[in-house]
Protein backbone atom coordinates (compact mmCIF):
# COMPACT_ATOMS: atom_id res chain seq x y z
CA UNK A 1 0.00 0.00 0.00
CA UNK A 2 3.08 2.16 -0.24
CA UNK A 3 2.54 2.71 -3.94
CA UNK A 4 2.97 6.79 -4.57
CA UNK A 5 -0.13 8.98 -4.51
CA UNK A 6 0.02 10.08 -7.69
CA UNK A 7 0.02 6.59 -9.52
CA UNK A 8 -3.31 5.26 -9.80
CA UNK A 9 -3.53 1.25 -9.91
CA UNK A 10 -6.73 -0.18 -11.70
CA UNK A 11 -6.44 -3.03 -9.09
CA UNK A 12 -7.50 -0.73 -6.56
CA UNK A 13 -9.80 1.67 -8.55
CA UNK A 14 -11.06 -0.78 -11.21
CA UNK A 15 -13.83 1.64 -12.01
CA UNK A 16 -11.46 4.20 -13.23
CA UNK A 17 -10.95 1.09 -16.78
CA UNK A 18 -14.61 1.35 -16.76
CA UNK A 19 -14.93 4.78 -16.52
CA UNK A 20 -12.29 4.86 -19.80
CA UNK A 21 -14.42 2.14 -21.65
CA UNK A 22 -17.58 3.62 -21.26
CA UNK A 23 -15.85 7.40 -22.77
CA UNK A 24 -15.33 5.60 -25.94
CA UNK A 25 -18.67 3.93 -26.03
CA UNK A 26 -20.53 6.81 -24.91
CA UNK A 27 -19.22 8.92 -27.53
CA UNK A 28 -19.68 5.96 -30.43
CA UNK A 29 -23.29 6.07 -29.69
CA UNK A 30 -23.58 9.93 -29.03
CA UNK A 31 -22.72 10.11 -32.73
CA UNK A 32 -23.38 7.07 -34.23
CA UNK A 33 -27.13 6.63 -36.25
CA UNK A 34 -29.28 5.03 -35.25
CA UNK A 35 -29.05 6.12 -31.86
CA UNK A 36 -27.64 9.66 -32.71
CA UNK A 37 -31.04 10.76 -33.88
CA UNK A 38 -33.02 13.39 -32.67
CA UNK A 39 -35.95 11.07 -32.11
CA UNK A 40 -34.19 9.02 -29.68
CA UNK A 41 -33.93 11.06 -26.22
CA UNK A 42 -30.03 11.33 -24.56
CA UNK A 43 -31.22 9.27 -21.43
CA UNK A 44 -31.80 6.10 -24.13
CA UNK A 45 -28.31 6.94 -25.31
CA UNK A 46 -26.64 6.67 -21.95
CA UNK A 47 -28.59 3.46 -20.66
CA UNK A 48 -27.34 2.21 -24.27
CA UNK A 49 -23.91 3.09 -23.42
CA UNK A 50 -24.08 1.78 -20.16
CA UNK A 51 -25.32 -1.70 -21.16
CA UNK A 52 -22.49 -2.11 -24.21
CA UNK A 53 -20.01 -0.89 -21.58
CA UNK A 54 -21.10 -3.43 -19.62
CA UNK A 55 -21.30 -6.01 -22.15
CA UNK A 56 -17.85 -5.66 -23.75
CA UNK A 57 -16.07 -5.57 -20.57
CA UNK A 58 -14.24 -8.61 -20.76
CA UNK A 59 -13.25 -7.14 -23.98
CA UNK A 60 -11.60 -4.41 -22.40
CA UNK A 61 -7.49 -4.22 -22.10
CA UNK A 62 -7.01 -2.20 -19.18
CA UNK A 63 -3.39 -0.78 -18.56
CA UNK A 64 -2.66 -2.21 -15.17
CA UNK A 65 -1.80 0.89 -13.95
CA UNK A 66 -1.64 4.91 -15.00
CA UNK A 67 1.64 6.23 -14.00
CA UNK A 68 0.19 10.30 -12.87
CA UNK A 69 -3.66 10.94 -12.53
CA UNK A 70 -2.68 13.81 -15.45
CA UNK A 71 -1.73 10.31 -17.15
CA UNK A 72 -5.65 8.87 -16.25
CA UNK A 73 -7.78 12.22 -17.42
CA UNK A 74 -5.60 12.10 -20.57
CA UNK A 75 -6.27 8.36 -21.38
CA UNK A 76 -9.95 9.28 -21.00
CA UNK A 77 -9.70 12.03 -23.32
CA UNK A 78 -7.98 10.03 -25.93
CA UNK A 79 -11.26 7.42 -25.55
CA UNK A 80 -13.46 9.71 -26.48
CA UNK A 81 -11.89 11.21 -29.81
CA UNK A 82 -11.31 7.14 -30.59
CA UNK A 83 -15.09 6.83 -29.85
CA UNK A 84 -15.98 10.53 -32.03
CA UNK A 85 -13.62 9.07 -35.27
CA UNK A 86 -15.58 5.94 -34.92
CA UNK A 87 -19.26 6.98 -34.32
CA UNK A 88 -18.40 9.82 -37.15
CA UNK A 89 -17.19 7.27 -39.41
CA UNK A 90 -20.59 5.27 -39.06
CA UNK A 91 -22.47 8.07 -39.38
CA UNK A 92 -21.28 9.58 -42.96
CA UNK A 93 -22.62 6.84 -44.72
CA UNK A 94 -26.32 8.34 -43.50
CA UNK A 95 -25.09 11.81 -44.43
CA UNK A 96 -24.52 10.40 -47.68
CA UNK A 97 -28.13 9.16 -48.14
CA UNK A 98 -28.98 12.79 -46.47
CA UNK A 99 -26.72 14.76 -48.95
CA UNK A 100 -28.70 12.78 -52.05
CA UNK A 101 -32.06 13.78 -51.06
CA UNK A 102 -30.92 16.97 -50.67
CA UNK A 103 -29.26 17.01 -54.22
CA UNK A 104 -32.65 15.51 -55.69
CA UNK A 105 -35.07 18.24 -53.96
CA UNK A 106 -33.05 21.20 -55.34
CA UNK A 107 -32.96 19.40 -58.53
CA UNK A 108 -36.54 19.33 -58.67
CA UNK A 109 -37.24 22.59 -57.32
CA UNK A 110 -38.66 21.06 -53.89
CA UNK A 111 -37.20 23.63 -51.94
CA UNK A 112 -39.47 26.89 -53.57
CA UNK A 113 -40.83 27.54 -50.07
CA UNK A 114 -37.41 28.35 -48.71
CA UNK A 115 -37.34 31.29 -51.00
CA UNK A 116 -40.48 32.50 -49.35
CA UNK A 117 -39.68 31.28 -45.66
CA UNK A 118 -36.43 30.63 -45.19
CA UNK A 119 -37.56 29.40 -42.04
CA UNK A 120 -38.83 26.22 -43.20
CA UNK A 121 -35.54 25.35 -44.16
CA UNK A 122 -34.33 24.09 -40.67
CA UNK A 123 -35.58 20.54 -40.32
CA UNK A 124 -35.77 18.54 -36.99
CA UNK A 125 -34.35 15.47 -38.91
CA UNK A 126 -31.06 14.98 -40.40
CA UNK A 127 -32.03 17.05 -44.04
CA UNK A 128 -33.43 19.91 -44.30
CA UNK A 129 -36.02 18.77 -46.54
CA UNK A 130 -38.15 15.96 -46.81
CA UNK A 131 -36.59 13.72 -49.54
CA UNK A 132 -33.46 14.67 -47.34
CA UNK A 133 -35.28 13.18 -44.01
CA UNK A 134 -36.72 10.44 -46.44
CA UNK A 135 -33.61 9.02 -47.62
CA UNK A 136 -31.30 9.03 -44.08
CA UNK A 137 -34.79 7.11 -43.25
CA UNK A 138 -34.25 4.62 -45.71
CA UNK A 139 -30.53 4.43 -44.95
CA UNK A 140 -31.66 3.09 -41.30
CA UNK A 141 -33.71 0.93 -42.30
CA UNK A 142 -31.34 -0.51 -44.98
CA UNK A 143 -28.40 -1.07 -42.11
CA UNK A 144 -30.65 -2.09 -39.65
CA UNK A 145 -32.01 -5.07 -42.30
CA UNK A 146 -28.17 -5.59 -43.34
CA UNK A 147 -27.56 -6.05 -39.49
CA UNK A 148 -25.42 -3.16 -40.21
CA UNK A 149 -25.94 -2.62 -36.18
CA UNK A 150 -24.48 -6.10 -35.56
CA UNK A 151 -21.51 -4.78 -37.71
CA UNK A 152 -20.90 -1.69 -35.66
CA UNK A 153 -21.02 -3.75 -31.78
CA UNK A 154 -18.54 -6.06 -33.65
CA UNK A 155 -16.46 -3.11 -34.62
CA UNK A 156 -16.41 -1.66 -30.84
CA UNK A 157 -15.43 -5.22 -29.69
CA UNK A 158 -12.49 -4.91 -32.17
CA UNK A 159 -11.50 -1.66 -31.36
CA UNK A 160 -10.53 -2.78 -28.09
CA UNK A 161 -8.42 -5.62 -29.05
CA UNK A 162 -6.48 -3.05 -31.94
CA UNK A 163 -6.60 -0.28 -29.42
CA UNK A 164 -6.55 -1.38 -25.76
CA UNK A 165 -8.02 1.41 -23.15
CA UNK A 166 -5.19 3.79 -22.01
CA UNK A 167 -3.22 3.47 -25.14
CA UNK A 168 -2.75 6.27 -28.03
CA UNK A 169 -3.85 5.90 -31.63
CA UNK A 170 -1.89 7.42 -34.53
CA UNK A 171 -3.64 10.73 -35.29
CA UNK A 172 -2.59 10.01 -39.00
CA UNK A 173 -4.47 6.92 -39.20
CA UNK A 174 -7.77 8.75 -37.75
CA UNK A 175 -7.58 11.74 -40.50
CA UNK A 176 -6.46 9.09 -43.37
CA UNK A 177 -9.79 7.04 -42.28
CA UNK A 178 -12.24 9.96 -41.62
CA UNK A 179 -10.97 11.90 -45.30
CA UNK A 180 -11.34 8.90 -47.45
CA UNK A 181 -14.69 7.93 -45.71
CA UNK A 182 -15.29 11.34 -46.74
CA UNK A 183 -14.60 11.41 -50.30
CA UNK A 184 -16.66 7.78 -50.49
CA UNK A 185 -19.66 9.42 -49.04
CA UNK A 186 -19.45 12.33 -51.17
CA UNK A 187 -19.19 9.58 -54.10
CA UNK A 188 -21.80 7.55 -52.89
CA UNK A 189 -24.63 10.66 -52.55
CA UNK A 190 -23.63 11.35 -56.44
CA UNK A 191 -24.42 7.77 -57.40
CA UNK A 192 -27.75 8.05 -55.36
CA UNK A 193 -29.05 11.49 -56.60
CA UNK A 194 -27.67 10.40 -60.26
CA UNK A 195 -30.65 9.37 -62.09
CA UNK A 196 -32.82 12.20 -61.28
CA UNK A 197 -30.02 14.50 -62.26
CA UNK A 198 -29.72 12.59 -65.54
CA UNK A 199 -33.23 12.60 -65.95
CA UNK A 200 -34.03 16.81 -65.22
CA UNK A 201 -31.11 17.15 -67.45
CA UNK A 202 -32.99 15.10 -70.18
CA UNK A 203 -36.05 16.94 -69.37
CA UNK A 204 -34.44 20.30 -69.63
CA UNK A 205 -33.05 19.50 -73.21
CA UNK A 206 -36.38 18.90 -74.24
CA UNK A 207 -38.28 22.21 -72.93
CA UNK A 208 -35.38 23.55 -74.11
CA UNK A 209 -35.85 22.17 -77.82
CA UNK A 210 -39.60 22.42 -77.46
CA UNK A 211 -38.88 25.85 -76.71
CA UNK A 212 -36.53 27.15 -79.59
CA UNK A 213 -39.22 25.29 -81.81
CA UNK A 214 -42.51 26.38 -80.93
CA UNK A 215 -42.29 29.89 -78.73
CA UNK A 216 -46.09 30.10 -78.16
CA UNK A 217 -45.51 26.86 -75.47
CA UNK A 218 -44.71 29.21 -72.47
CA UNK A 219 -41.89 26.62 -71.32
CA UNK A 220 -40.84 28.47 -68.42
CA UNK A 221 -43.80 28.19 -66.86
CA UNK A 222 -44.27 24.55 -67.39
CA UNK A 223 -40.50 23.93 -67.01
CA UNK A 224 -40.62 23.36 -62.63
CA UNK A 225 -43.57 21.11 -63.24
CA UNK A 226 -41.57 19.00 -65.91
CA UNK A 227 -38.94 18.51 -63.85
CA UNK A 228 -40.50 17.81 -60.47
CA UNK A 229 -42.78 14.84 -62.41
CA UNK A 230 -39.56 13.21 -64.72
CA UNK A 231 -37.58 13.76 -61.66
CA UNK A 232 -40.00 12.09 -59.10
CA UNK A 233 -40.67 9.15 -61.79
CA UNK A 234 -36.77 8.91 -62.01
CA UNK A 235 -36.58 8.28 -58.27
CA UNK A 236 -39.59 5.88 -58.33
CA UNK A 237 -38.36 3.89 -60.95
CA UNK A 238 -34.69 3.42 -59.49
CA UNK A 239 -35.69 2.94 -55.49
CA UNK A 240 -34.39 -1.24 -55.56
CA UNK A 241 -30.85 0.35 -57.23
CA UNK A 242 -31.06 3.27 -54.31
CA UNK A 243 -31.85 -0.02 -51.78
CA UNK A 244 -29.01 -2.21 -53.57
CA UNK A 245 -26.00 0.86 -53.51
CA UNK A 246 -27.35 1.63 -49.97
CA UNK A 247 -27.19 -2.25 -49.11
CA UNK A 248 -23.81 -2.45 -50.73
CA UNK A 249 -22.37 0.50 -49.13
CA UNK A 250 -23.36 -0.35 -45.26
CA UNK A 251 -21.78 -3.98 -46.02
CA UNK A 252 -18.44 -2.60 -47.64
CA UNK A 253 -18.73 0.93 -44.73
CA UNK A 254 -18.64 -1.00 -41.78
CA UNK A 255 -15.86 -3.55 -43.70
CA UNK A 256 -13.89 -0.37 -44.07
CA UNK A 257 -14.19 1.20 -40.72
CA UNK A 258 -13.24 -2.20 -38.99
CA UNK A 259 -10.28 -2.30 -41.76
CA UNK A 260 -9.10 0.92 -40.59
CA UNK A 261 -9.17 0.25 -36.87
CA UNK A 262 -6.75 -2.55 -37.24
CA UNK A 263 -4.63 0.09 -38.72
CA UNK A 264 -4.64 2.88 -36.21
CA UNK A 265 -1.38 1.13 -34.39
CA UNK A 266 -0.33 1.79 -30.46
CA UNK A 267 2.15 4.50 -30.28
CA UNK A 268 1.98 4.53 -26.39
CA UNK A 269 0.54 3.67 -23.84
CA UNK A 270 1.59 0.75 -20.65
Amino acid sequence: MGANVNELDLNELPWLGVVAMFARIGAAVAIAPPFAHVAVPRRIRVMIAIVLTIGLLPAAKSPSAFATSGAALSAIASEVVIGLALGLAVSLVFSAAAWAGEIVTHQLGLNVAESYDPASASGSGEGSGGLSNACWMLAVVVFLAANGHHALLRGLRGSFDAVPVGAVVRGSALVAMLSGLLMSATSLALQIAAPVIVATLIADLALGLAGKTVAQLGVMSAALTMRSVVGLIAMIAGIAVTVGMLQSATTNWMQLVQTAIGRFGVLGGE
